[in-house]
């Protein structure tokens, strides 16, 4: 990882980086951006769902790096959660309870679906970090990767899969499937991996988000949805990186109408 200090230049966000959570909340709400990232008004508030999620991904995490699989793992980070939000409404004991068995439920079918879908599958990083320069911009590009494993293609090649876990109720619809904005994330990650690893083959480079699904029958609570990224997505995912890049150094806040439905700062005085 280069120096952050010494390497890039400061954004307005006082960052010299972007990740790609900053990226797609610009590409929704440049105005929203400039509040959040830049004015620093934060009205955000705790979600169960944030942590079940964060919670369910620290045990993944620990599995791909040990083949053990620990669900106390997540427990704790839960227990640790409802702890802190204990006056919060959502975070009640019985909450709680539901969380532990939702996350018990996925986490037990996590091995068997990573051995049948990525046959002779070896991890080669959990967690993996992304610090990489963007062209043409004197700025990073931030990001941590759930998981980079290699497993055997069809014809016995070796394929490096790039995986980002999604918690979700009952998966995702053909809505949140044909999303660009949500395909971009694993177009950038594949394009800043491939940037640090120019010994593998682009082409060999493969990605996918697995989806963890709270409300699922027994065995298909882990679903692979599987991405094509090949150089025309990337592009157009770097394209979206270095237009935002440039709008912030401009100043430029424009607001989106089209986004206000569940905004934080609608009908305050931040945003009227």
């Amino acid at each position: 990882m280069q120096s952050e200090k010494s390497t890039f230049d400061l954004l307005p966000t006082g960052k010299p980086h972007v990740s790609f959570s900053e990226v797609k909340l610009w590409k929704e709400c440049s105005y929203r951006h400039n509040l959040v990232h830049i004015k620093k008004i934060d009205l955000s508030k705790p979600s169960p769902v944030l942590d079940f999620g964060t919670a369910v991904h620290a045990s993944c995490e620990q599995y791909l790096l040990t083949r053990e699989m620990q669900p106390e793992i997540a427990y704790k980070h839960m227990d640790k959660a409802w702890a802190a939000h204990a006056k919060n409404p959502d975070f009640t004991t019985a909450s709680l309870k539901k969380a532990k068995s939702d996350a018990s439920a996925i986490l037990a079918e996590v091995p068997k679906f990573l051995d049948d879908t990525f046959p002779e599958w070896e991890v080669v990083d959990a967690e993996h970090q992304l610090y990489e320069a963007v062209e043409n911009h004197p700025h990073a590009f931030k990001g941590f990767i759930d998981g980079v494993i290699k497993s055997k293609g069809k014809r016995g090649e070796t394929l490096y899969w790039i995986l980002d876990w999604k918690t979700t109720i009952r998966g995702w619809m053909r809505e949140k499937r044909s999303d660009e904005m949500v395909k971009a994330q694993l177009a950038l990650y594949k394009n800043f991996w491939c940037q640090k690893n120019p010994q593998v083959p682009f082409k060999n480079v493969r990605c996918g988000f697995v989806l963890l699904k709270k409300s699922a029958k027994t065995g298909q609570h882990c679903e692979l949805f599987s991405v094509s990224m090949g150089d025309v997505p990337v592009k157009r995912s770097l394209k979206v990186v270095s237009n935002m890049l440039t709008s912030v150094k401009r100043g430029i806040a424009l607001k989106n109408r089209d986004a206000c439905t569940w905004c934080e700062y609608k009908n305050t005085d931040h945003c009227t």
